[in-house]
């Protein structure tokens, strides 16, 4: 958003190689499959802003580190990691949450070497997930373009409950045109062409959009032909430039919400749905310029 995370990502296209992001698999096979006994699905969409080594900011290892121990405490059944670039933090989190995580998918945009980074987006889960498709977006932006966003659609079962679940992390900056381009292709090549009846889809990530600018809010609600809904508890927002000191090094000096977690039901009975913020820290310093955006589904 700002100029020097800007400057950031355009040091991506410098490390990739040396990184081996191009190593790790999409899936991996299970340690277990133990479902769950209950009739609620929750769900964490956090961008962890893991930027690879070359962009020096201090402490990437030790929140790493952190937030596998804030994770270790939650009872979130699917983790939506946006940014989840550096190889060694998905390491130390892969490694960290193994026991509690069997599966694994992702980050998307992946194969093969490139100039451009993978797109970010990285799935736990304690329930096997099917992998229906994943897109890179067609149009992006300024440093947007050193990266291969895209969008992952992911389908699920919770106790003879069909679900979907997409990944996303959209342009960033002032770019709404490229923006709306990027959800029309989620749109057609996503979530209309999967779904299924009685099938909700549920849609995570940082879409870069802030809901005080409500003609732009709107129309990601419309592109996506969704619904948003109120978030429960004392902090209402996702980009804290009051108290986060992260995304204060950016310039933030307010609070808004760029990340959410919105339903398409596709005529699904979706009995109730909880949102809330997360926000994780490790003392007084918090593990993300972003919060986490929790959604408790109860079918």
């Amino acid at each position: 958003m700002k100029n020097i995370r800007q400057y950031s990502l355009f040091l991506l296209i410098s490390c990739f190689s040396i990184q081996g992001i191009f190593a790790h698999p999409h899936t991996e096979k299970p340690i277990n499959e133990n479902p769950k006994d209950d009739g609620n699905l929750k769900i964490l969409s956090w961008n962890i802003y893991m930027l690879p080594a070359i962009v020096v900011r201090p402490g990437k290892r030790d929140r790493a580190h952190a937030i596998v121990d804030q994770l270790q405490k939650s009872d979130f059944d699917i983790i939506v990691f946006e940014e989840a670039f550096l190889p060694a933090a998905r390491k130390i989190i892969k490694e960290g949450l193994r026991e509690k995580y069997s599966y694994f998918y992702g980050p998307i945009n992946n194969d093969g070497p490139s100039l451009k980074a993978n797109g970010g987006v990285w799935v736990l889960s304690n329930i096997k997930l099917d992998v229906l498709n994943s897109i890179q977006f067609k149009n992006c932006k300024g440093f947007d373009c050193y990266s291969r966003k895209g969008a992952i659609l992911l389908q699920g079962n919770l106790n003879g409950k069909e679900f979907q679940v997409l990944g996303t992390h959209l342009q960033a900056d002032d770019a709404t045109e490229i923006r709306e381009h990027q959800m029309d292709q989620i749109y057609k090549e996503l979530l209309v062409k999967y779904k299924q009846d009685s099938v909700p889809q549920i849609i995570c990530g940082d879409f870069n959009t802030e809901d005080r600018m409500k003609e732009h809010y709107c129309s990601m609600l419309e592109c996506l032909d969704a619904k948003n809904g109120e978030i429960d508890g004392i902090e209402k927002s996702t980009y804290d430039g009051v108290n986060n000191e992260i995304a204060q090094s950016y310039g933030a000096k307010k609070k808004f919400t760029l990340d959410y977690i919105l339903l398409r039901a596709n005529g699904a009975r979706v009995k109730h749905i909880t949102r809330f913020v997360s926000v994780m820290k490790k003392g007084k310093k918090h593990l993300s310029d972003h919060y986490g955006i929790v959604c408790e589904v109860k079918f």
